[in-house]
């Protein structure tokens, strides 16, 4: 039995419910699955697979800025984030001896990596877009550099998929396409909700869109429901809102809401897919990647999308009438088979 150890970002929860179906593909296959990771993720996984092992790993403790611009923020925390890469490299280099892991597939932590075994890379961004020319030039010289640390690089869409520019250029090292990543399932249950606020993001900009929202929704005739995005025990504060909920509930009221108001993250972009939902599109403001995702899919008339600070509830409704919402064309083999590749390589 091969033994793999995951490790996602803790970067808000986006990379750690990616990690999910990833993760149950793995024990499909006859896999023992190790997890190692920080914050927010690693609790949201302790939840989901409370059978397995689990490992803490250094945070990367992001800051965010309400007043600087994302991007420049981020740059300014460069050194502390080029320390943790190292730390993290040296922690997973130590689970790696003790626990005889022998595949280890790392959700954009760039130092869990190792020379002695296959070493995964998730990652969509293979092209970070910036809005300064020579920055990005930067960024990216740096971005490839590290992706090709790893013995692979998967990036979760199709080759013919939506992440256009995100993944062009590509770096030199082996890239292979595993589909859109979705923890949920299609069901067909009964509509209990006009619309669906999935708040999610980093502080304050997270509060900011909550507030907004939900003042909107209260003084609307809409029936509605909002989940607040707060990492840690799952409950209901009220009849009509939630603070985080488990994978099978959170499936269930996506998939009984008429339209769903939320971030176009991508990994939320790739879980609307998997239930083929009508959306709106508010991107957090001045995460480029956020704001090229929505563009792209408000082009292909899929989704309509505002800035945060242009949002009125009754007006986005009108306009997202003329988009058509996700529809899942194909089915996702791409991971199964990639998977089963890589576990017959290192037979």
């Amino acid at each position: 039995m091969k033994r793999v150890l995951v490790t996602p970002l803790d970067w808000g929860l986006g990379h750690a419910t990616r990690c999910i179906p990833v993760i149950n593909e793995f024990l499909k296959q006859k896999c023992e699955v190790q997890i190692a990771g920080s914050g927010s993720a690693l609790l949201l996984l302790q939840e989901e697979f409370p059978g397995l092992k689990f490992h803490e790993l250094v945070s990367y403790n992001t800051q965010y800025s309400s007043w600087l611009p994302f991007m420049m923020k981020l740059v300014l925390q460069m050194p502390k984030f080029l320390l943790v890469v190292k730390k993290e490299h040296r922690q997973v280099g130590k689970i790696i001896e003790q626990e005889k892991i022998d595949i280890i597939v790392s959700d954009s932590r760039y130092g869990c990596y190792a020379d002695s075994i296959p070493s995964v890379l998730i990652n969509h961004q293979l092209n970070i877009i910036v809005s300064c020319t020579w920055l990005q030039s930067m960024v990216n010289y740096w971005n490839h550099k590290t992706i090709n640390r790893f013995t692979q690089c998967w990036v979760p869409d199709f080759s013919n998929g939506i992440t256009g520019k995100l993944t062009s250029p590509s770096p030199t090292k082996k890239v292979k396409y595993i589909g859109m990543l979705s923890r949920f399932e299609k069901k067909h249950v009964e509509r209990k909700y006009n619309v669906l606020a999935l708040i999610s993001g980093p502080e304050t900009q997270r509060t900011i869109f909550e507030e907004k929202l939900r003042n909107q929704l209260k003084h609307s005739s809409l029936t509605w429901f909002i989940v607040r995005g707060i990492p840690g025990k799952s409950e209901r504060n009220e009849i009509n809102e939630a603070n985080h909920l488990p994978v099978n509930e959170l499936n269930e009221v996506i998939e009984s809401s008429e339209i769903v108001i939320c971030r176009p993250g991508y990994t939320t972009v790739m879980d609307l897919w998997k239930l083929e939902k009508k959306v709106i599109f508010i991107p957090t403001p001045g995460q480029t990647e956020q704001e090229y995702l929505a563009d792209e899919l408000m082009k292909r008339k899929i989704a309509y999308a505002v800035s945060q600070d242009k949002f009125y509830l009754e007006e986005v409704l009108v306009c997202s009438k003329e988009y058509k919402g996700f529809e899942r064309k194909q089915e996702n083999e791409e991971l199964t088979e990639t998977i089963k590749q890589l576990l017959n390589e290192i037979d």
